[in-house]
């Protein structure tokens, strides 16, 4: 086979009113009448002129509102400094002195309010107190946003009302609540506007006012399960846009775990999920602190209780199963500083049964049932079957070119193909070897055994690197650019590939919608022979592959032998052995 680079497809006012008033407009016309005899240009200019007055296509006439000259000016109402207030709302430690008129018009709730006020004192002959309390009315979460709907009862825009998405669903909350129908519907249209790329945001304000068990009405009900299923179909994506991994931070532990408890959650690899609430336990942990210091003993207890029966059920959400070995490390330090040690053994003891050969029936045989948790979905642009038993597919997300340092290195999880161990080796922003900043470098590496010899070896492994291309529109099929080559892998030479797979900004035609790469490596079928211990120490063949570009070892060539000490790794950029 010879190596390839190429790209494969596969598969107006009213009249009459005679009174006189003090002139509202000064009327200034470029136009003079004249009298008594003056020459014919005067005459045929002032003629003319009078017919341009009545003419569409005429002068025009310079009206000019004088009412700012008289000295007074007429600035619109403002509910922030109280000019010609009649009504007093309070919203928690806030009072606000307002106008009666503008809140009925804006808000049924107003409306009625000052309605049965003003029967009350006609029927009474007591004066009623002209003022509402909303401290009770609105939810406490609600009351910041308060202020920002009197902007929109106060414009004289309405219709331009912006508000900004972090208060979007707090004001269709009031607008609800209040009756106040324009703003219901200027915050429906920002939030359709806007919601693909803010969901968590508007999610984290629903759950500030949502009461459990209760009914927020069918609107936003709506928006929650919207929200929801985004968040699920769109995490990792929105974990890399820092406002959006914020608000999820601050979901509540009932929230995340409907989300997190998702098979199609969309992420690159399991370790993004323990990554990301191991950071909501940290940050949960913090505020907890800041909280026990203005409690009682008691309550800080049981404050502490309940924060440990939430984090035990968001580690339950992690799938260990299918972590990383160096994050399941990670995991079980971290697990070691926390009150409840049934995170650990619950991590162990699903790890094991999944990882283990007869792991399963073990724990059934003592009475432990260990169900079998499967993988997230596999991210893959569709039409691309899935990875075979030779195959590793490896996928990350890409968000700009400085997301990731030169040199910085991601691995896939290893797989074992007979005894040789392997997993793909990738440089996103390139290797530190005088390659082309932004390349993408791509290697397949052998991940060395304690069970393997010193001197152990997998010799001619012919194996193939691919980048895979997602369809751009209707009716194209997927694409792949694969290369090829040939090696030994031996503990001198782990891994072999190429440092300039793609070029710099070649990137950006393979990433899906969501912005994920990925990377898919194989092992031909011809050497699947090779690929045990007993056959390939019988060959001792270190040469490449026939032809096309040369490939070559990563920047983090090492050594390895487990008995004793290698010898120092080679450095950065050294010719392919």
């Amino acid at each position: 086979m010879e190596p390839s680079d190429d790209e494969e497809a596969l598969d107006t006012p009213q009249a009459g009113d005679e009174r006189r008033t003090p002139p509202l407009f000064s009327i200034s016309s470029p136009m003079r009448a004249t009298t008594g005899g003056g020459n014919d240009s005067s005459a045929n200019s002032s003629h003319s002129g009078a017919e341009n007055v009545g003419s569409p296509s005429g002068a025009r006439l310079g009206l000019h509102f004088s009412g700012s000259q008289a000295g007074g000016g007429m600035s619109p109402l403002s509910w922030r400094d109280g000019r010609f207030s009649d009504w007093t709302v309070r919203v928690g430690d806030s009072t606000y002195s307002l106008h009666a008129f503008l809140l009925a018009r804006a808000s049924l709730f107003f409306e009625s309010h000052m309605s049965i006020a003003a029967r009350t004192e006609a029927e009474e002959g007591v004066q009623q107190p002209r003022r509402s309390d909303l401290t009770e009315v609105l939810p406490q979460s609600c009351h910041s946003a308060f202020e920002d709907t009197l902007d929109f009862i106060y414009s004289e825009n309405q219709s331009g009302f912006e508000a900004p998405a972090s208060k979007a669903i707090l004001l269709l909350k009031i607008a609800d609540i209040l009756g106040i129908g324009g703003l219901f519907e200027a915050m429906g249209r920002r939030i359709e506007v806007a919601f693909s790329e803010t969901a968590p945001l508007l999610l984290e304000q629903y759950c500030r006012f949502h009461i459990p068990g209760t009914d927020d009405g069918a609107a936003l009900k709506q928006i929650r399960e919207g929200a929801l299923d985004l968040i699920v179909r769109k995490f990792q994506p929105f974990l890399a846009m820092p406002e959006m991994h914020t608000a999820l931070l601050r979901l509540p532990t009932s929230v995340l775990v409907e989300i997190l408890e998702a098979d199609d959650l969309l992420v690159a690899s399991e370790d993004i999920v323990f990554d990301f609430v191991a950071a909501h336990i940290e940050q949960s942990t913090e505020v907890m602190v800041d909280t026990v210091s203005v409690q009682s003993y008691n309550d800080a207890q049981a404050s502490s209780q309940d924060n440990c029966a939430d984090d035990g059920s968001l580690w339950q959400r992690v799938r260990w199963q299918h972590l990383s070995a160096a994050k399941f490390a990670q995991a079980l330090k971290l697990c070691s500083r926390l009150p409840r040690h049934e995170v650990s053994l619950h991590a162990l003891t699903t790890r094991l049964a999944q990882l283990d050969v007869g792991g399963h029936e073990a724990f059934a045989s003592l009475g432990l049932h260990v169900a079998p948790v499967p993988p997230r979905r596999t991210i893959l642009p569709p039409g691309v079957p899935p990875p075979t038993s030779t195959e590793i597919d490896f996928c990350f997300h890409y968000v700009r070119s400085d997301q990731f340092a030169c040199g910085e290195a991601l691995r896939s999880q290893p797989k074992r193909i007979g005894d040789l161990v392997l997993r793909v080796l990738v440089f996103p922003s390139g290797t530190d070897t005088g390659v082309a900043r932004g390349s993408l470098s791509v290697f397949l590496e052998a991940v060395p055994q304690p069970h393997w010899p010193r001197d152990w070896e997998f010799a001619n492994i012919r194996y193939a690197m691919s980048c895979i291309r997602w369809p751009t529109g209707s009716g194209e099929t997927w694409a792949a650019k694969r290369k090829s080559d040939l090696w030994t892998f031996k503990a001198n030479r782990l891994d072999r590939g190429w440092h300039d797979f793609l070029a710099p900004g070649e990137i950006h035609r393979y990433l899906g919608k969501d912005g994920f790469v990925c990377i898919r490596g194989a092992l031909e079928h011809e050497c699947l022979g090779r690929s045990f211990l007993l056959n390939s120490q019988t060959i001792h063949s270190g040469s490449t592959g026939p032809g096309g570009e040369a490939a070559g070892s990563s920047a983090c060539r090492r050594s390895w032998a487990p008995r004793t000490p290698g010898p120092p790794p080679s450095p950065p950029g050294s010719a392919p052995e």
